[in-house]
């Protein structure tokens, strides 16, 4: 089966989404998709998305949660910070049903798309 290519309509002018996702494990976080952006874990629950070069004006991000049991991150929630546009980083916090910081475990996946543009929509 292939995927047929068409072009995404948006009514973002030059909007450009970068998907990135990573896998959880021990204390730790592995990317699996994302060109041009490392994840690391900087804390519990705490992960940082770091673009080797600008992208532009940041103008959203949303971000989605999936594992193997779906029923171990039931209730769980993902907060951002605000996008630094100077270090090119944005903050990605995960949060459990008590609203406790949540380390992702192995067989659990964040994605994130963060949707930049060339132009300041402001």
């Amino acid at each position: 089966m292939s995927l047929d290519s068409y072009g995404l309509k948006s009514t973002l002018i030059e909007g450009v989404d970068h998907v990135t996702k990573a896998v959880g494990g021990a204390s730790s976080i592995t990317k699996e998709v994302g060109l041009g952006v490392a994840v690391t874990r900087t804390g519990t629950g705490a992960y940082l998305l770091t673009w080797s070069e600008s992208q532009g004006y940041h103008l959203g991000s949303i971000a989605g949660l999936s594992a193997v049991t779906p029923a171990s991150l039931a209730g769980h929630t993902v907060v951002f910070g605000e996008y630094n546009a100077t270090a090119r980083t944005l903050a990605v916090h995960v949060r459990n049903a008590a609203d406790a910081a949540h380390d992702l475990a192995a067989n659990e996946w964040l994605t994130v798309r963060a949707t930049f543009s060339h132009e300041n929509l402001n």
